[in-house]
């Protein structure tokens, strides 16, 4: 296995290696707010390995994580390893987010390993078939995916039931409404998620000298002064680069490692301690004309049952015997619910409450003391 691992590694480094001298213009990614350029080689494996679709646009600067130089995308992160005569590899994001989640993936079947339709990986023990298997092997296989981690599997992303399949570099997914067919594979955005789960800092730089682009990389027009960001720490181009200073830990929040994440896009709760996730669970949070607000709160007030009554929006409600109700700003609360079980569906059903199931609310409700910091985000 050892020397196995060694030879798909030298393999790597082999396609990814960018001379110091290849460097090109850098560019600035209007929508995110943030350069690219091959001060570490980024850019050009990114142009050479069909970044737009494989790794998505930039959303952080690079910077120093350790002993590598990273930058995240939408759907990846690009690593130097100066470890490696300074290649340029792909970041295990579909490995270490399933990881982060507590994620455990059961064996393929016996039928599933012997089927003539799919590809059995005794690396990793999974297998690729349809609907995943073509696009995998057309967009890089091995070399931008890694090897599977995890058989077919049915998941809410982004509120919509899917089918997808994770990889050591990606999570592959299928999009039942594309308007071409030919789009229905689609790789997630596990860049961006991991990112936020590990408080990486995705504020916009300074566009400086680079070329104003849009997603694919082509030229647009450069955003409004008012629009652009104020310098940053973010690297330029040189032959012979030094490394970033290392990025500063988001400011201190909370007195405690404790922390209530509320991801609005997938309907779903994680319960951090540190930086560990501890529990995780469906919610479903306000409905149009009810959203649930955005930001950085904390719990301010801690109720095990109570009647809600209120009036918004030419609405007025009721609701007795409300368990476990956790206040974070004015009348927003977590609360367990017990008059509907569409947690995590996509289907917001609350005034602008966080609805969770009865056990995931008592849970929580145990768990995290007053003042815990909860961060709503999109």
């Amino acid at each position: 296995m050892r020397q196995f691992l060694a030879l798909v590694l030298a393999i790597g480094i082999a396609l990814v290696t960018v001379p110091a001298a290849a460097q090109s213009s850098a560019l600035y990614f209007v929508a995110t707010g943030q350069r690219l350029d091959d001060a570490y080689g980024f850019l050009s494996v990114w142009r050479s390995s069909d970044g737009p679709l494989t790794l998505g646009q930039p959303i952080s600067p690079a910077f120093r994580d350790g002993d590598l130089i990273v930058q995240y995308f939408e759907r990846g992160r690009l690593e130097l390893h100066p470890a490696y005569n300074n290649a340029v590899l792909r970041g295990r994001v579909g490995a270490e987010y399933a990881t982060a989640l507590g994620r455990a993936f059961p064996p393929p079947t016996l039928a599933a390993r012997e089927s003539p339709e799919r590809r059995f990986f005794a690396e990793t023990g999974y297998t690729i078939g349809p609907p995943f298997l073509a696009f995998w092997e057309e967009r890089g296989a091995v070399e931008v995916f890694g090897f599977p981690i995890s058989e077919p599997r049915w998941e809410y992303v982004d509120g919509m039931l899917r089918q997808v399949q994770y990889f050591e570099r990606a999570r592959l997914e299928v999009d039942p409404r594309p308007a071409n067919p030919a789009r229905a594979i689609q790789i997630g955005n596990l860049g961006r998620d991991l990112a936020r789960l590990r408080g990486v800092d995705l504020s916009p730089v300074a566009a400086g000298n680079a070329v104003p682009v849009d997603a694919n990389g082509q030229p647009q027009a450069a955003p409004p002064p008012e629009q652009r960001p104020a310098p940053s720490i973010s690297p330029t181009a040189t032959p012979t680069p030094k490394p970033p200073p290392a990025r500063p830990a988001p400011p201190a929040m909370r007195s405690s490692d404790k922390l209530i994440i509320v991801d609005l896009s997938d309907q779903w709760l994680y319960a951090l301690d540190g930086d560990r996730i501890i529990f995780d669970a469906p919610v479903s949070t306000g409905r149009d004309g009810f959203n649930t607000p955005i930001g950085t709160f904390a719990i301010y007030a801690k109720v095990r049952e109570q009647t809600m009554r209120g009036c918004a929006g030419n609405e007025c409600w009721v609701v007795p015997r409300v368990p476990h109700a956790m206040y974070i700003v004015g009348g927003v609360a977590l609360h367990g619910t017990y008059w509907h079980n569409q947690f995590g569906t996509g289907v917001r059903r609350s005034h602008g409450c966080v609805n969770l199931p009865l056990k995931a609310a008592a849970w929580l409700y145990d768990w995290a003391p007053v003042g815990t910091t909860v961060i709503v985000r999109r």
